[in-house]
């Protein structure tokens, strides 16, 4: 019985046959990620790996 078209890749390769080695890359910090974030220019700001989030009301407070 031979082996899933799947397995063989994933033997040889260490990759599935759908998946092409790319991955996403962050033009701002160069880090693999999920998410790419732009502002409302459309313009990148960053990743889910280099920007985060802050509550709003705190850093009004910390700007007082």
């Amino acid at each position: 019985m031979r082996d899933h078209p799947m397995i063989k890749s994933l033997e040889k390769r260490g990759l599935p046959t759908w998946d092409d080695g790319r991955e996403p890359i962050c033009p701002v910090c160069g880090e693999r990620c999920g998410t790419i974030y732009r502002d409302k220019f459309f313009d990148v700001i960053g990743c889910d790996e280099c920007v985060t989030t802050y509550d709003a009301w705190e850093w009004m407070e910390e700007q007082e």
